[in-house]
């Protein structure tokens, strides 16, 4: 009908070891979603050059916005440089280089990323209680499968990134969801988000309908 309102457009980029189904509840939300899936990265690929190729799956002759979970909101920070959605959200990433744990930059520092194996990754779910936070049973199968079906080069190349990223740049239309039970991104880390008590690093599948709600506040 013409006299219907269209949905906004929101083009959703998931975190490292995962895909499009981490979204799998905010799918329910009256937005035109669509998918970005990660394609390879290239050998010595920078996240900037990465992430003017993924871009390419993003349709800018109208208006849109960017929702990123984890790496997937690093990489829509590095998008922000050179396209203009309308919002960017990110859920339990980061925005500057000042954001990473303490742990992390000392990583950085003394280049101890080399001795990160994407295979190591892909083990994570011996330890997830301890970083992801508990799950239940059905998202505990989701997660195993999508690290499963990872690519352990993409996972080093994605940790080399995350570890490594320096940008410094803000942009004033990001609007940051964090959970304050995070061990991946420390929240006494983060500056100016919007906090989720009690919530962890998958929070986007343990807490969603918190998520959501604010999600939506953000979206308009």
């Amino acid at each position: 009908m013409e006299n219907e309102i269209a949905q906004k457009k929101v083009y959703l980029i998931s975190g490292l070891g995962a895909d499009s189904r981490l979204f799998k509840y905010q799918y329910q939300l009256d937005y035109d979603f669509h998918k970005i899936e990660w394609i390879r990265a290239k050998r010595g690929e920078s996240l900037a050059a990465y992430a003017k190729r993924l871009s390419a799956g993003i349709d800018q002759s109208e208006p849109y916005s960017i929702v990123g979970c984890s790496l997937g909101g690093i990489v829509a920070i590095e998008m922000c440089k050179f396209l203009n959605p309308e919002k960017l959200v990110i859920i339990s990433s980061l925005k500057t280089k000042h954001e990473k744990s303490r742990i992390t930059k000392i990583a950085d520092a003394y280049k101890l990323y080399y001795l990160l194996n994407g295979h190591v990754f892909k083990l994570a779910a011996i330890w997830r209680r301890l970083f992801f936070g508990k799950l239940a049973k059905e998202e505990e199968a989701l997660f195993n499968s999508m690290l499963k079906e990872s690519h352990p080069f993409f996972m080093k190349w994605g940790l080399h990134r995350v570890i490594t990223w320096d940008n410094e740049e803000e942009f004033s239309n990001v609007v940051h969801i964090h959970g304050d039970r995070d061990a991946v991104f420390p929240f006494r880390n983060i500056r100016n988000a919007v906090r989720i008590p009690g919530g962890s690093h998958l929070m986007i599948l343990n807490k969603y309908e918190e998520v959501n709600r604010h999600l939506e506040e953000a979206l308009g």
